[in-house]
C-alpha cells in the first residue's frame, strides 16, 4: 500500500484544525470566490472532504489491484481494509452531500427570489 503515516493531532492543537478551514475560507472570500463567510467555510470544508475522498479512493484502488496472497491472514486483512475503505467513501460522500446542502442554504437569495421573509422584492401581495 502506498500511503503515509498521519500523526494524531494533540489536544493543544485542536484550534489549529478549525483555523485551517477559516484561513482557506477567508482566502476564498478575499479572492471573491465566495459571496459570504458561511459559503466560504462550506467551500473550504468541501475542498478538504473531496481531497480526503480522492486519497481514500486511491488507497482502495491500490488495495483492489493487489495480487492474491497465499497467506489467509493477509487476505483477511486486505478484505477488511477494502471494506473499511468502501465504508469510509460512503461516509465521506454523505458528508459531502450534507455540506453541499448546507452551502446552498447559506448562499444569499437572489433579489427576485422569495427568501425567509413573507414576501419577495416586487411581490404583489405587499
Amino acid at each position: 500500500m502506498t500511503g503515509t503515516i498521519i500523526p494524531l493531532r494533540l489536544k493543544r492543537d485542536e484550534a489549529s484544525a478549525l483555523a485551517s478551514f477559516d484561513t482557506l475560507a477567508t482566502e476564498l472570500l478575499a479572492e471573491g470566490r465566495a459571496p459570504n463567510l458561511s459559503v466560504a467555510r462550506f467551500d473550504a470544508i468541501l475542498k478538504k472532504l473531496r481531497g480526503q475522498r480522492a486519497k481514500l479512493a486511491s488507497v482502495l484502488a491500490d488495495l483492489e489491484a493487489r495480487a492474491p496472497s497465499c497467506d489467509a491472514q493477509i487476505e483477511t486483512v486486505n478484505v477488511d481494509l477494502r471494506n473499511g475503505a468502501r465504508e469510509g467513501l460512503t461516509h465521506i460522500d454523505l458528508f459531502i452531500r450534507e455540506a453541499m446542502s448546507c452551502r446552498l442554504k447559506s448562499e444569499p437569495a437572489s433579489i427576485n427570489e422569495a427568501g425567509p421573509w413573507p414576501f419577495a422584492v416586487g411581490d404583489q401581495d405587499r
